[in-house]
């Protein structure tokens, strides 16, 4: 019977989804990008990454600021979907297992001790966009991709 009532919005659905994630990433993306934020855009956040022992640390920076932020605007709008979804992934795994975990940190904590259950959830939220693509609500469908 829900079935039946829902399964014609299942495009909105996604439309949610896309939303959700999107201002998620470009929230946690801006202050990768902006200079004049605490982690000083690009340079600062290559910085951080050098310290992880991250390779190409400045290009991984740009890649990753960008990624969060005009990626999240293209994931928002459902241009080019799939292929950012996979990079949302790996951006998130990345997240949790160099730098995260390697810090301490729990899945979920109740004493404010550093997460990753948000990590998680968006990389989760990024793997289902990578299998449903953007849905009918989306700038895909009309482009062909």
């Amino acid at each position: 019977m829900l079935e039946n009532i829902f399964s014609p919005y299942s495009d909105w659905g996604l439309l949610i989804l896309r939303l959700a994630a999107g201002i998620i990433f470009l929230v946690h993306g801006w202050p990768k990008l902006n200079p004049n934020s605490p982690m000083k855009g690009p340079a600062g956040f290559g910085g951080f990454l050098k310290q992880m022992g991250v390779p190409l640390p400045i290009f991984f920076g740009w890649v990753v600021a960008l990624l969060e932020t005009v990626g999240a605007v293209l994931l928002i709008l459902g241009l080019g979907t799939r292929i950012l979804a996979v990079l949302f992934a790996i951006d998130m795994l990345v997240a949790i297992f160099r730098a995260l975990r390697p810090m301490g940190a729990t899945f979920t904590s109740s004493s404010g001790e550093p997460r990753w259950e948000l990590e998680f959830l968006l990389a989760a939220a990024a793997a289902t966009l990578v299998f449903t693509g953007a849905g009918s609500l989306g700038l895909d469908p009309l482009l062909g991709i």
